[in-house]
């Protein structure tokens, strides 16, 4: 068959698809991946077929740091007036891509920017999610838990997700309103869609040691395990190898593909919150654009280096929750500090405190140099801690993820 995947975002994204697409096409079926050009020559590399969207979400994100300052509902709206242009562009270049194709693969937020494209290009879909998106009763998405004097605790988490796909409908309002009017067919109803997710295939590329599928979810909902993509001939500068031989193992610091209008403070916060810690540091600069020039000698800035090398390095991992970042860092058996900024980032802070493999989360906006150097004191004084995040790497590296996708995906096209 000839299979489609789109992906938007950072690498993190990219990565697990094109190890499943590898995997795909290894198995006789023709793949291409349908993403912004920054990534056609390393997906072309993976000998895999590349279709390039002349927009990109990503750098739309980065140019427009100061969102991340601003609360749910003002972020909705700016998404609405600004985004959606860019999203109308993506679909009409999906389209275009896919129209020889038979399947298409993509998280649950492309579904439903793609669900009126569908109508007119019927592909079979399946859907990759980096988290357990499909409603269930036994824990929540998009809202805090349940107190636990809470008596419908069920309804109330199958209500969570109904908010998260609710919010996801209505950051894509404008987008899918273009596209259906040049598709020319009537705009799509959240019901309509909502019933489509319900009925379509889904795999959560997550270890079952870290996310149990839920009791309740339909036989087409799986778990797999993580899709790791490394980088085992990757070779440190010399800086950098000859900071982590000086002294103890330091905390990783990094926020990833979260950007920061404040870079600087933002870079102060953490150097003041290392001191008083007192442990040294590696700082990654990430889309945040994180440092200093004047570092002291007990911190590293970092432009980059794989997870996979560098995690299992360090004394406990500070980062905004990923899901991507967040399966490295429990591969690489160390603690976690979890800094959500918004998104699944706050399921992934809880469970990391619920399997007591780190503190409690420390939600973006507020962020103190004083809580961050409790939480990584928290993360790295506890051998007991560090004991659970080891045995939980060990179970994580029993897994073959790809392989049980891959069995998955093929029950689900037979």
């Amino acid at each position: 068959m000839h299979i489609t995947i789109f992906v938007y975002g950072s690498w993190g994204d990219m990565r697990p698809h094109v190890v499943l697409g590898q995997g795909l096409q290894a198995a006789g079926h023709s793949v291409q991946v349908v993403a912004s050009r920054t990534y056609e020559d390393w997906v072309r590399a993976r000998g895999l077929g590349f279709s390039p969207l002349s927009v990109d979400v990503s750098a739309f994100t980065r140019d427009n740091a100061s969102m991340m300052d601003l609360g749910l509902l003002q972020q909705l709206k700016l998404l609405r007036e600004t985004i959606s242009p860019l999203f109308a562009q993506i679909g009409r270049e999906t389209l275009e891509a896919t129209r020889d194709s038979d399947v298409l693969m993509t998280v649950e937020l492309g579904a439903v920017l793609f669900f009126d494209i569908l109508r007119v290009n019927p592909l079979r879909t399946i859907l990759i999610n980096p988290a357990p998106l499909n409603p269930t009763r036994e824990f929540a998405m998009a809202l805090p838990p349940a107190p636990g004097w809470f008596p419908f605790k069920g309804r109330y988490n199958r209500f969570s997700y109904s908010v998260l796909r609710r919010v996801g409908w209505s950051s894509l309002g404008n987008s899918m309103k273009v596209m259906a009017a040049e598709l020319g067919v009537p705009k799509s109803k959240f019901r309509e869609c909502r019933a489509f997710l319900d009925q379509t295939p889904a795999l959560t590329a997550v270890s079952r040691h870290v996310v149990q599928r839920p009791a309740d979810w339909a036989e087409h909902f799986q778990v797999t395990g993580y899709l790791f993509d490394d980088d085992p001939d990757w070779m440190p500068l010399p800086g950098l190898a000859e900071f982590l031989a000086a002294g103890e193992p330091p905390v990783y610091m990094g926020f990833g593909s979260m950007p920061d209008s404040k870079p600087e403070a933002t870079t102060r916060l953490i150097l003041d919150a290392v001191q008083q810690a007192g442990k040294r540091a590696v700082i990654l600069t990430g889309w945040a654009g994180l440092g200093v020039d004047d570092a002291p000698g007990h911190v590293h800035i970092l432009n980059y280096a794989p997870h996979s090398w560098l995690f299992p390095k360090m004394a406990t991992v500070v980062h905004h929750g990923g899901s991507g970042t967040t399966a490295a860092g429990l591969r690489a058996g160390v603690p976690a500090v979890i800094v959500p900024h918004l998104g699944d980032q706050p399921f992934w802070g809880r469970r990391i405190k619920e399997l007591e493999v780190g503190p409690g989360p420390i939600p973006r906006k507020k962020l103190t140099a004083q809580k961050l150097a409790a939480a990584i004191r928290a993360a790295t004084e506890s051998s007991a801690m560090r004991d659970r995040a080891l045995a939980l790497s060990e179970n994580i590296k029993q897994e073959d993820g790809l392989g049980s996708a891959m069995q998955w995906v093929q029950r689900f096209l037979a």
